[in-house]
């Protein structure tokens, strides 16, 4: 049984930010694994990451690599956890081919059981919020496969489009928690398209029990607090996942995350 964290390009980056905070506070349990294509993200290059005054570090069994990519692969022996760290967003119009290429091959290569789908949102449409709006800042859908006889079929009749909304929705492919604040996702979203050709890949479906999708409310600005909050649920999502009591944060924050003072007031459209 393996676990895939799988975080998306989204609203204050907080799912990358959240991503950081797990891998580098919890670097003695991870490590790299390798690189992963890159193709249809734009491209990005950077120093390799570390967190001062940590005693490990996620590359230090990999002389050869020397810098950050837009695509890695990280993976914890004691979690039994894989986590990816995309760095760049994906080329508008190729999130199908991202998809088909990249993840859904990856989820095959490791036999993934468990899939988690972290997001960030600063607005969700009145079609897809629930009446409690606002009530909690996290959102959790399930989607049980291990009940999936017909898969096909069964995809089909989650399908239940409601195309009569701006943006077409779907309203059962996930059971969302009574606290989130949305009850349904929209099909333009990349979580849709993933799940539809994981859906329809007969193989995949051998051995992944189950998708989870996480989602946040968040505003753009200094989004550091929202990755830790958001940290402190993921022992609540994901089975033996532990409480993280001092988060490390990587020296890619400062300057920009992490490393001052909450900002009091707002300038020009700048915090300050």
């Amino acid at each position: 049984m393996s676990t895939l964290l799988l975080p998306l390009v989204s609203t204050g980056n907080v799912p990358q930010l959240s991503t950081d905070l797990i891998l580098h506070s919890l670097s003695a349990d991870f490590k790299f694994v390798k690189e992963l294509d890159s193709l249809y993200l734009f491209p990005f290059a950077g120093p390799l990451d570390f967190a001062r005054g940590s005693q490990s570090n996620l590359y230090e069994h990999t002389e050869w690599k020397s810098l950050t990519t837009p695509l890695e692969l990280f993976y914890s022996p004691k979690l039994k956890m894989y986590v990816v760290q995309q760095r760049s967003p994906i080329i508008q119009k190729y999130e199908n081919n991202f998809c088909q290429e990249v993840l859904i091959p990856l989820i095959e290569e490791l036999k993934i059981s468990q899939l988690v789908i972290f997001d960030a949102t600063d607005e969700i449409d009145e079609n897809v919020a629930v009446s409690q709006f606002r009530k909690s800042p996290f959102s959790l859908g399930v989607c049980d496969l291990s009940q999936v006889n017909d898969i096909v079929a069964e995809f089909e009749a989650k399908l239940q489009i409601n195309d009569v909304a701006p943006q077409p929705t779907n309203i059962a492919l996930f059971n969302f928690s009574e606290s989130s604040f949305q009850s349904s996702i929209s099909t333009q979203q990349i979580t849709f398209k993933l799940c539809y050709h994981l859906l329809q890949s007969h193989n995949i479906t051998k051995f992944l029990k189950g998708i989870q999708y996480f989602n946040t409310y968040v505003q753009e600005g200094d989004n550091s607090e929202d990755a830790v909050a958001a940290c402190n649920q993921l022992p609540l999502l994901i089975k033996e996942f532990p409480k993280i009591e001092q988060f490390q944060t990587p020296v890619s924050w400062e300057g920009v995350y992490g490393v001052r003072n909450a900002p009091t007031s707002f300038d020009e459209g700048l915090y300050i």
